[in-house]
């Protein structure tokens, strides 16, 4: 009976919790996470009796295995390839500095060595369910800052294993318990088996896991279907773990099998309630993990390893890929994004804590770190633009790095076009928009921050502007004056108005497109001068609709007016 009390408790404060806390940062226009991890403190400190820590930190950690699944699930093989061999070698060289310099900071501060260590290690790396769930939620996955991001944060959670192994070895060592030789042997021979495993369920997995899924869905139910799929993340999971690896990246390789399979939307469509129930749980866990009382003593270590992490970590991923030649404005946007702690952090503490190598002050200024740094980071990726155009802004006069060719281009005379469009972000909108253009031969001229997506463009005779859309130099560039339209298929909206208002300041008659996520933007859009505001997921309505009518014999002209009648009601009509 007292069980299952503290089962019926424990939920209740958590539902309390994400609750509360959630509808305080939505009403605070915060993001819903800083608002769960809010709530968790809260509970955790007023009521640290009154759950059950042990589950909720099971239900957490199948959060978290369930987020990084269906991460694997929206990527595929060969898009992964792609990210990684362009983000390898720069977050590789990011974790060793991060790691050393938030160490040498540590020691700075008489921490030990090996405790360093570990907190430093714990530092290195970002939060994948963060950061994917942020950028999820504002469109940006698909950007060239999100991709780079998302390919970024895999290298870290790959680099978790070594780390681990790593970190075990040199504790031992330092507690006299193995000698040097052995423990390298030890080091040498985990890592030869967790790539075989790697390779072996990749392999075997994309044989078997297509035919499996597709022999489940012929019985044509739901439940057997969800079984089976989270069946294959935990089994994959397992395997990871036994041979030392996480069961969150086992469940990464799960989805990337799952990726190359026909069923992958249905088992996105699935498993996406479960992983978006636990992952709040996940998140709510954080905060209840925060003994604040006993933190007091520790704020001036928590202070400077908080800013060592995110000045050191943004600091280094901005220069590396400004060296690699990506546009200040990615390279910005990157760092910022990563500037959190993983969740990771909580692994490698509660390891140094049965190893012996952290006791239960630094283990909890860990977790007060990741927490601050979390909350922290989390409106700054929810205005990453917004911020990047302030910095820049404020130090536009400060000398620049790293400038490549094209940044250095003279732009005085602009570019030799006119009577033509100028659209904005070549992404998934603005590639078709740009296709059918160039199919009915008309003008067009597109301005972007992708170098790689440039370069292809110029070898198919696109004409091209490299740069930020929303650099009034920029636009100038591009003729905006002697335009007829701008094409806005950037969906952030503080992007849009800066290249709203520039492009009115060159061209008061231009005919401005834009496109939103959201309904309650057109109405503010339109206030600033457009004159088309487009939001994709009711044109695709509108459509479906079309054909509906169509198909239940509607005459053309009734169809017509019901369609006005819905533009109207959306306020586009």
């Amino acid at each position: 009976m007292e069980h299952s009390l503290s089962l019926i408790t424990t939920f209740l404060l958590l539902l309390s919790a994400a609750l509360g806390g959630g509808a305080i940062a939505v009403q605070l226009r915060l993001p819903s996470i800083v608002g769960y991890i809010a709530g968790g403190i809260l509970v955790g400190n007023v009521f640290p009796q009154g759950f059950d820590h042990r589950l909720i930190t099971m239900i957490a950690e199948a959060g978290v295995t369930l987020l990084l699944f269906t991460l694997g699930v929206e990527f595929s093989f060969h898009r992964l390839k792609r990210i990684l061999h362009a983000v390898a070698w720069p977050a590789i060289g990011q974790i060793v500095i991060t790691l050393f310099i938030v160490m040498l900071a540590l020691i700075a501060l008489k921490t030990p060595f090996i405790p360093a260590l570990f907190l430093s290690s714990a530092a290195a790396l970002s939060s994948t369910a963060i950061v994917v769930k942020l950028l999820s939620e504002r469109g940006e996955l698909d950007s060239v800052p999100g991709e780079l991001s998302t390919g970024w944060l895999v290298v870290q959670d790959l680099a978790v294993v070594p780390i681990l192994i790593l970190l075990s070895a040199i504790s031992s060592v330092s507690s006299g318990e193995g000698a040097v030789l052995s423990v390298l042997g030890a080091i040498a021979f985990a890592m030869l088996k967790a790539g075989i495993l790697i390779v072996a369920v990749l392999y075997l997995g994309s044989r078997g896991v297509p035919k499996l899924l597709g022999a489940v869905a012929g019985f044509k139910n739901r439940e057997l279907f969800l079984l089976t799929t989270i069946g294959i993340v935990f089994l994959v999971g397992l395997l990871t773990y036994v041979v030392g690896l996480s069961v969150s990246l086992g469940a990464f390789l799960a989805g990337l099998l799952v990726a190359e399979t026909s069923q992958n939307h249905a088992v996105f469509a699935e498993v996406r309630p479960l992983r978006d129930l636990f992952a709040v749980v996940f998140f709510v866990s954080l905060g209840m993990a925060l003994p604040i009382s006993s933190l007091v003593s520790s704020l001036p270590v928590i202070v400077v390893m908080t800013l060592a992490v995110i000045v050191v970590k943004g600091g280094s991923i901005y220069t590396l890929l400004r060296f690699l030649g990506y546009h200040r404005k990615t390279a910005f946007l990157v760092g910022i994004y990563l500037t959190q702690v993983s969740e990771f952090g909580f692994i490698i503490a509660g390891m140094g804590i049965a190893l012996g190598a952290l006791s239960e002050p630094q283990s909890s200024l860990l977790v007060a770190v990741t927490f601050i740094t979390i909350l922290i980071s989390s409106p700054l990726i929810s205005n990453g633009h917004k911020a990047y155009y302030f910095v820049h802004n404020f130090l536009k006069r400060i000398p620049k790095t790293f400038r490549d060719k094209e940044e250095d281009t003279p732009r005085d005379e602009g570019y030799p076009i006119r009577d033509h469009v100028v659209i904005c972000g070549y992404g998934r909108v603005g590639k078709y928009i740009g296709r059918a253009l160039q199919m009915s031969n008309v003008p067009f001229l597109v301005v972007d921050y992708n170098q790689h997506t440039l370069a292809s463009l110029r070898g198919a005779g696109i004409q091209t502007v490299y740069g930020d859309p929303a650099d009034k130099d920029v636009l100038d560039y591009a003729q905006v004056d002697l335009a007829k339209s701008v094409v806005i298929a950037i969906p952030d909206r503080h992007t849009q108005e800066m290249i709203i208002g520039n492009a009115l300041s060159l061209n008061r008659r231009i005919k401005i497109i834009c496109r939103t996520h959201h309904e309650e933007d057109q109405r503010h859009l339109k206030s600033l001068g457009v004159q088309t505001v487009i939001q994709p997921e009711f044109e695709a309505a509108l459509t479906v609709v079309n054909k509906l009518l169509h198909d239940f014999g509607v005459p053309p002209e009734e169809m017509a007016g019901k369609m006005s009648r819905l533009k109207i009601e959306h306020g586009i009509g």
